[in-house]
């Protein structure tokens, strides 16, 4: 009898020890977890701070002289395109440039609509593409490259069939082409931000983007990245570095590709163009499930080893231009501050615990700090505002694209074409697109 009341002693004493244990490694993981997280949030948030000032303080560099005037081929992408087509042909025949001095290419790619019919009554050339086996944009834009007498011209501008450009967008790229940039990515608006709270989010995300990032970044001398629409690229880099990028984010390819030559991509802030957005979540998922995916494959792929070559050669602008990938785009950056915020909440109480939530508030502080600054540049207060009050939402979509993409359940291996729709901004009248 004793011996049964010392076993179950010791048993006791066991699990008391093991339990212990377990919630001290379990909480030791969960902070080591934590000091991770908030260092490399730390980092990418004082990094954005970093260029949000920059934007401010300094200057745009001087543009490049108005002559010679480069000739352009503007290379449109499209399948099934036959809703939208016709508002970009007939934008593209009244920019104001010289008409001999530009030329532009429809990509007919696997059409199985009337996109080539729509295109007839327009000034551009029809690239009919056919092939089932290498289905995608970036496959699209090889084929055409091959096609097109590219010694005639000296910079290809690559535009979505989504898409309208500013009539003096051209100017702006040769301006940028005279002054020896080789990769330019244009300025991309959102021209049906009236749309819905969808719309107005997208367009403070494009501002905060276009300007707090890539102008900062311009002024500072130090690479954009490309945005697959907008993307303008001299001939004679790609005689040096032809297109070879054909997964699903095949603008993040490219742009890696070109990083790792050493090349740089300038930003035209004044060269615009007009990408629709879609106008709900729903229309906006497979969309936003291809860019999460192909981006996460050109992380995994590339960006350490950029970084780390970038080091290697002291190349700092090289390192510098593997952060877009590296660092978490802005509301993945804000999903990964309310997880460090409500996983520090839940910690024991401890000086710990203390400093890692005062850390996640701060940076959450910063955040809206930026937001705040997005919204000031972007202009449409109050209707902006209503749309802020739906953004949990858009974090809660967003969070889970992320991370069907980050752990694999979403493959993404096909490429889907996002669902089109007229903006009631064309409807009421197509030459605002001008």
């Amino acid at each position: 009898m004793i011996h049964h009341h010392l076993f179950y002693r010791r048993y006791i004493l066991f699990v008391i020890l093991f339990n212990l244990h377990k919630r001290f490694y379990t909480t030791l993981f969960v902070k080591l977890a934590l000091v991770l997280l908030l260092g490399y949030l730390t980092l990418s948030v004082v990094y954005q701070l970093v260029l949000a000032v920059a934007y401010v303080i300094l200057k745009e560099p001087p543009s490049g002289a108005s002559e010679p005037i480069n000739c352009f081929a503007i290379v449109v992408p499209a399948h099934n395109e036959e809703l939208l087509i016709s508002l970009l042909c007939n934008n593209l025949s009244h920019l104001n440039y010289p008409n001999d001095h530009y030329e532009v290419f429809v990509i007919a790619d696997n059409c199985t609509d009337s996109t080539v019919e729509m295109c007839a009554g327009y000034p551009v050339n029809v690239l009919c593409r056919n092939d089932q086996d290498r289905v995608g944009k970036g496959y699209a834009l090889e084929w055409a490259f091959q096609q097109i007498p590219l010694s005639n011209f000296e910079a290809v501008f690559v535009i979505d069939a989504d898409t309208t450009v500013h009539n003096n967008v051209l100017n702006e790229l040769n301006k940028m082409l005279n002054a020896g940039e080789a990769a330019i990515q244009c300025y991309i608006n959102v021209p049906n931000r009236q749309e819905s709270w969808f719309t107005q989010l997208i367009a403070v995300s494009r501002t905060i983007n276009n300007l707090l990032y890539h102008s900062a970044k311009y002024k500072l001398g130090l690479s954009a990245y490309l945005m697959g629409t907008g993307m303008c690229f001299s001939t004679k880099l790609m005689d040096e570095h032809s297109w070879n990028a054909f997964t699903l984010s095949e603008d993040w390819e490219y742009y890696a590709n070109l990083i790792s030559f050493g090349k740089k991509v300038a930003f035209a802030s004044r060269a615009v163009v007009f990408q629709q957005e879609s106008r709900s979540i729903k229309q906006a998922t497979t969309q936003r499930l291809r860019w999460a995916s192909g981006r996460f494959l050109i992380i995994k792929r590339l960006a350490f080893d950029l970084f780390l070559k970038g080091i290697r050669y002291r190349n700092y602008s090289m390192s510098d231009a593997s952060l877009a990938l590296i660092f978490p785009n802005w509301s993945l950056q804000i999903n990964l501050i309310l997880v460090a915020l409500v996983s520090s909440f839940f910690l024991p109480a401890s000086l710990f615990r203390s400093i890692s939530f005062g850390l996640a508030v701060s940076l959450l502080c910063a955040q809206a700090a930026i937001l705040l600054a997005g919204v000031c540049l972007a202009g449409d207060y109050w209707r902006v505002f209503k749309a802020i009050l739906v953004s949990p939402i858009f974090l809660a979509w967003k969070l889970v694209i992320d991370l069907l993409c980050v752990s694999g359940m979403y493959h993404g291996k096909t490429w889907i074409r996002t669902k089109r729709h007229v903006s009631k901004i064309y409807e009421k009248n197509t030459d605002k697109i001008l």
